[in-house]
């Protein structure tokens, strides 16, 4: 009787370990073992899932059982995008740093280097996004590749509103790489940045000796309105405080109205650069909603269209 409640009590963990983790299966009575494609298609479905942390988790405990697989360095890639896309850069930079370092430059490298830039930019280092990919230009002999390089590099520019740094990288493009990707309409539309109804902060900052005109310049009524009104009030209760000698307090609405009269000369600098900084975000925003489909640029798969910023297509098949 007690044998077989110890069978019993074998069998039942025996399930339970089952059930604890999907990744293993019986493949003899005597012992568990773990199969590399079912580890696969579970690390698939968490992926496809949009559960990303955990999809990196399973792709990762792959490469510890099957280190020898030939389709590791696609896992390991794959793994840090998933890492990615759980909006973790330094993680997926961890994992593609032996991938970059690949000899020779192959499928994988490359799209670990492009995969690299776009993790760099996700921790908000754009230089050094693009300096991975003048590095994959100097390492790659297709021109293919070297003209993705470009045109991720002249979109970084441009979403950092350095419109010659994205003239000097879009024309690095081959002649087919840019009929493939659409640089010269590219281009064209680069020319209308000069065409922006801007507004110059010095001038706005010179009508401002006028207190509310240098909002008025910037079309911001209802704030020309309210500094026009704050600092005649304050100066004028200061004078009649000192005519009335109230020395003290016309002293303290003196200084008031220095603060008041200063801050709406910077307040009115200040909304000429945000008129300019809105004007050639929306240009930014408008060229990627025009060139984003079929100029050989998308999103990387699974990722927000909330997320900003354009990214060149990266392939892995796992």
């Amino acid at each position: 009787m007690r044998r077989r409640s110890h069978l019993f009590l074998k069998m039942m963990l025996l399930l339970l370990a089952l059930f604890m983790t999907p990744t293993l299966h019986v493949v003899r009575a005597a012992g568990l073992t773990i199969d590399g494609e079912q580890q696969l298609d579970f690390a698939r479905l968490l992926f496809e899932q949009g559960q990303y942390r955990r999809a990196a988790e399973e792709y990762e405990r792959f490469a510890f059982f099957f280190a020898t697989d030939p389709r590791l360095p696609a896992v390991q890639l794959k793994t840090a995008e998933a890492y990615y896309l759980a909006g973790d850069g330094v993680a997926a930079l961890e994992r593609l740093r032996p991938l970059i370092a690949r000899e020779p430059l192959d499928r994988v490298a490359v799209d670990a280097y492009f995969l690299a830039a776009e993790s760099f930019l996700r921790l908000n280092n754009p230089n050094q996004a693009v300096l991975q990919l003048n590095n994959l230009i100097l390492l790659s002999d297709e021109p293919e590749v070297k003209d993705r390089a470009y045109l991720r590099i002249g979109w970084i520019h441009i979403e950092q509103l350095d419109w010659e740094g994205g003239r000097r990288a879009l024309n690095r493009i081959t002649p087919n790489g840019r009929q493939r990707h659409q640089v010269d309409r590219l281009s064209s539309a680069l020319d209308e940045t000069g065409r922006f109804p801007r507004k110059s902060p010095a001038l706005a900052g010179a009508l401002s000796v006028v207190p509310g005109a240098g909002q008025l310049y910037n079309g911001r009524y209802q704030d020309a309105l309210s500094a026009f009104m704050v600092n005649v009030g304050l100066f004028w209760a200061a004078y009649e405080s000192f005519d009335n000698d109230l020395n003290a307090l016309g002293g303290l609405l003196a200084v008031a109205g220095i603060g008041f009269y200063t801050g709406n000369i910077y307040s009115a600098i200040s909304s000429a650069h945000k008129h300019n900084q809105a004007w050639n975000e929306r240009f930014v925003d408008q060229l990627k909603h025009q060139m984003l489909r079929g100029s050989g640029m998308e999103t990387p798969p699974h990722r927000s269209a909330s997320i900003e910023g354009v990214a060149i297509r990266w392939h892995i098949p796992f």
